[in-house]
């Protein structure tokens, strides 16, 4: 028996949150002026309001709604500037994976007004503990609202802030929250949710807790998300696929991602495809090279994705959920190879070269990942 150290966060409100639940969380924090992190279309689609009008009812506030999709290090110091302009002792974030890891920044710089962002790259670099958060998701698919990561694009690469000073102190879910998702946006959100608790399951860093949530993560989205996609006003499925986002968050957040991710991380970067798309196209082909490294793991995600396992050897339920996880991508339209996505063939080279070179991921794969396989992955993703 190991011993196992789980991070989490202070507190989850989820259902059928109301204004009223929003105000009264901020008071319950102790909070006098408010900074809000969002972006411009969340503003736009009126989701903003809802946050906004129930938070100036008890708090002063500030909006900040120009976060950028693949934040870089010189926009989060712009963000940083922006926080540290008043005092501040409270950040709510409110939108995707990138407006929640933009918040967590700002809560940081706040608490640590001589350290520039550049100066927390890395773990456990934030000096003080963050003024509180809360975080307000309007995607079911970054789980970002429930990790101690946030992530910046800094000389081309993905870089983490990895801090248990990142963890919210409130998490607000709701599904009026992610109804305005258009189906594509839904579908991608929901993969790249199934992505985050597949490879923390598949990590070397996975442990009984996180397997609990990662499994449980995968049946939910595997049961809601097609739902979801086609009748977007379907509160209940959506509810569920939030809930499964935050479970994956939870899930990778302390058992870690794998090689699928420094695949990911390496197209984002480079071509601006979002993280959502690019991690989910990459989840069925980093799954089938672990095949053989993994089989008794991915016969447990072959059931939790409603596969009949009960009379199969490993290796075949194996194959069952590589090929549940290819078919779901194909039956939501999503793209299922780089050329799909405009990526040129003469640069796999190089993709692969930096996958190669992204270490931490790479270390909790449960299969060893040299450049030669990363370049025979990346063709094998080209060409689908």
């Amino acid at each position: 028996m190991g011993v196992y150290e789980v991070l989490l966060p202070k507190r989850v409100v989820f259902g059928d949150v109301g204004a009223e639940k929003i105000g009264a969380e901020a008071q319950r924090l102790g909070a006098t002026k408010a900074f809000i992190v969002t972006d411009e279309s969340i503003r736009k689609i009126g989701v903003l309001e809802k946050v906004v009008t129930p938070l100036k009812a008890v708090v002063d506030v500030e909006i900040f709604d120009r976060v950028e999709s693949e934040p870089t290090l010189q926009a989060a110091e712009m963000i940083a500037s922006a926080a540290r302009a008043a005092n501040y002792n409270l950040v709510v974030g409110v939108g995707g994976g990138s407006v929640l890891d933009m918040a967590k920044i700002a809560a940081a710089v706040i608490a640590n007004p001589r350290q520039p962002v550049t100066e927390f790259l890395g773990a456990n670099k934030i000096a003080n503990p963050s003024v509180p958060k809360l975080l307000i998701p309007t995607t079911a698919g970054t789980g970002a609202e429930a990790t101690p990561y946030a992530l910046v694009i800094s000389e081309g690469k993905k870089k983490a802030i990895a801090s248990p000073y990142n963890l919210a102190d409130v998490i607000l879910i709701s599904p009026s929250f992610t109804a305005t998702m258009p189906p594509e946006v839904t579908a991608a959100t929901g993969m790249d949710a199934m992505s985050h608790a597949i490879e923390a399951v598949l990590s070397l860093g996975a442990n009984p807790l996180t397997d609990s949530f990662a499994l449980e993560a995968i049946r939910k989205v595997a049961d809601n998300i097609e739902e979801a996609v086609m009748h977007g006003d379907n509160l209940d499925a959506r509810l569920k696929l939030s809930i499964a986002a935050m479970l994956g968050g939870m899930a990778f957040g302390n058992a870690g991602v794998i090689a699928g991710h420094a695949a990911a991380h390496t197209i984002g970067a480079r071509y601006k495809i979002s993280h959502a798309k690019s991690s989910a196209l990459t989840l069925p082909y980093i799954m089938e090279y672990n095949a053989p490294a993994a089989q008794e793991k991915l016969a447990k995600i072959a059931r939790e994705l409603g596969e009949d396992i009960s009379r199969l050897t490993d290796d075949v339920a194996a194959s069952k959920a590589i090929a549940r996880v290819k078919g779901l991508l194909e039956t939501l339209k999503l793209p299922t190879r780089l050329a799909d996505l405009g990526v040129p063939k003469e640069a796999l080279p190089d993709l692969a070269d930096a996958m190669a070179k992204e270490k931490g991921y790479l270390a909790r794969n449960p299969r060893k990942l040299e450049l030669e396989d990363a370049v025979t992955l990346f063709e094998r993703m080209w060409s689908g």
